[in-house]
């Protein structure tokens, strides 16, 4: 009976473990489920009503909805997003988001429906945001704008009736927007596509420039790529500077030179310093080479124009505001109006209204009144925004996260820009080169690696002037970001001439041979940044502007080297005398 037993037992075993074989599969099942299937896009018209879509009761959200926007001429159809956001009652920013319609919505042609893959911020200009979305949907991009907290161009609202500052305007237009609309534009983007955009870029010029170095420098992980053109850095600073010439002028004259007069100086320095880089064209290469004075101008004088001639008080005041405000020691405190820069914009029969509203918040006084600021006082009045107000206004910080992060910044600024003083820009660019160099020398090769400037003689702000215009720039920072081809030349062009535009500190060079007005002629070379020219930009020291001397930190040149070459210049001067 015992091998009968122990062939039962047997069996019975083996179907045990034949039933748990069979139940296997069951268990394992249990352990590594399959994985959910991928997400849907969302239709348009759910982005604003289901809260699982991430917008509706969102934290800080106060309203939003959204709908399809019909084709209308040139412009494609797109579902368009509106949030108002606010953390309290005093914060209400506008932020619109453009998507091209996902497949869900009827959108064919791209990654997902017709987008094409990617996110682009546009900035704003002057003391104004923007909500016209139209021109990155059009090119495929889920594009998206915001108001910067207020209506309209009026900056007056930052200072309050009492004089307090009103932080949350202030802030909201210099940061808080921008920082919310691209962070709410690609979180509207991935769950509209059902999928993350590949890549993020940022577009704009003037302030939205300035909103581009701060989204560099505050949200560094956020953008693969940033086009910041004429970018208005230093905003307190160079803003409070656009005063300088309708204080001059006042001090002077009692009133401001014709524009006629203005022009005509403009033109006659071009005159005198075009041929300085051995090409005649109309342009001055890099103004700052230029010495030309007004004086050559005054009525009677053999060098004065058939026309338009200035009397001598109106020579020297056109020379202080191309020399740019100093304080009462002589000390440069900003830059000036570079020779061949159109002069009317800012010192016109009215100041410039932003150089005004400026003066209110320097002073943190709605009231206060810039004509009673003599040029003697004006570097006061600089310190006094310094000191009040440009720690929160001014963009100076560093670039290391952006770069760590792997973004990538293209900045272009017009050699003869009329409102923000380029060398601003410049003087911005050799203190990051300074700090990839040695003993302060500026490194801008390294910079070059994520940062690149290029400057556009005879350009105006953000375009017009004489020069070529710059082409493609956003389309040199796709290639740049996506394609690791960093722009070695930006083409300029204006009519039938064309002139390659170079990375900072090089310029365009005539090879000798060809047409001047054909860019295959030129070739970029050179260092603009002789000692000369440094040493005539070094500022007095921030928050010091009114007693303060010139501080040679981060300017690749120092004290000595500067006053060696004041000592050749006298010691030369005298032998021509």
């Amino acid at each position: 009976m015992y091998p009968a037993l122990l062939q039962l037992r047997s069996l019975t075993v083996g179907l045990i473990t034949l039933l748990a074989a069979l139940h296997a599969p069951a268990h394992a099942a249990d352990k590594h489920p399959k994985a959910p299937p991928p997400p849907e896009p969302v239709r348009c018209i759910d982005l604003a009503t289901d809260p699982h879509n991430g917008l509706f009761g969102a934290p800080g959200v106060k309203s939003v909805n959204s709908q399809i926007i019909a084709a209308s001429g040139a412009n494609v159809s797109y579902c368009q997003v509106n949030i108002l956001y606010g953390e309290n009652d005093n914060q209400n920013i506008n932020i619109r988001v453009g998507l091209p319609l996902n497949s869900g919505d009827g959108g064919t042609g791209g990654v997902q429906g017709a987008w094409n893959g990617r996110t682009q911020g546009i900035g704003g200009g002057g003391c104004a945001g923007s909500l016209a979305v139209n021109a990155p949907v059009n090119a495929g991009y889920a594009g998206s704008g915001n108001d910067t907290g207020h209506a309209g161009g009026d900056c007056e609202p930052g200072v309050n009736l009492d004089g307090t500052y009103n932080l949350q305007f202030i802030n909201d237009f210099i940061r808080n927007g921008m920082k919310k609309q691209v962070l709410f534009s690609k979180a509207v983007a991935r769950t509209y596509y059902a999928q993350k955009p590949a890549y993020n870029y940022w577009n704009g010029c003037s302030t939205g420039g300035r909103q581009g170095y701060v989204l560099a420098q505050e949200l560094p992980g956020e953008l693969d790529g940033i086009l910041a053109n004429a970018p208005a850095i230093y905003w307190t600073r160079f803003q409070t500077a656009q005063m300088w010439g309708q204080i001059v002028m006042r001090d002077l004259l009692g009133a401001p030179i014709s524009a006629a007069k203005l022009n005509q100086a403009s033109a006659s320095a071009v005159t005198a310093c075009d041929a300085n880089d051995g090409v005649t064209d109309g342009i001055i290469d890099d103004p700052r080479t230029c010495t030309f004075s007004a004086q050559a101008n005054v009525c009677g004088t053999p060098t004065a124009p058939a026309s338009n001639c200035l009397t001598l008080q109106e020579a020297d005041a056109i020379d202080r505001i191309w020399d740019g405000p100093r304080n009462p020691r002589g000390s440069k405190v900003w830059f000036g109006l570079d020779r061949g820069t159109s002069l009317p914009a800012l010192n016109g029969t009215s100041p410039f209204f932003l150089g005004v509203t400026q003066f209110h918040w320097d002073e943190h006084n709605r009231t206060f009144d810039w004509t009673t600021v003599s040029a003697d006082e004006y570097a006061q009045v600089a310190q006094d925004g310094s000191r009040n107000i440009a720690d929160v206004t001014d963009t100076f910080g560093d670039l290391d996260a952006f770069r760590h992060k792997g973004g990538k910044l293209l900045t272009f600024v017009g050699g003869n820009d009329q409102l923000i003083m380029p060398r601003g820009v410049i003087n911005y660019y050799r203190g990051i080169a300074s700090g990839f160099g040695h003993h302060d020398k500026p490194d801008f090769g390294q910079v070059q690696k994520f940062y690149r400037l290029f400057r556009a003689p005879g350009v105006g702000h953000c375009g017009g002037g004489n020069g070529p215009q710059p082409q493609n720039l956003f389309g040199a920072l796709v290639n740049w970001v996506e394609n690791g081809v960093a722009p070695q030349t930006i083409l300029g062009q204006s009519g039938t001439r064309t002139r390659p535009l170079c990375p900072y500190p090089q310029t365009a060079i005539y090879k000798g041979t060809g047409s001047t007005d054909d860019a295959a002629n030129f070739v970029c070379g050179g260092n603009l940044e002789s000692a000369e020219t440094v040493c005539a930009d070094v500022l007095t020291k921030y928050k010091h502007e009114a007693k303060g001397h010139p501080d040679f930190s981060d300017t690749g040149v120092n004290r000595h080297v500067c006053r060696r070459g004041d000592d050749d210049r006298h010691h030369h001067d005298h032998d021509d005398d």
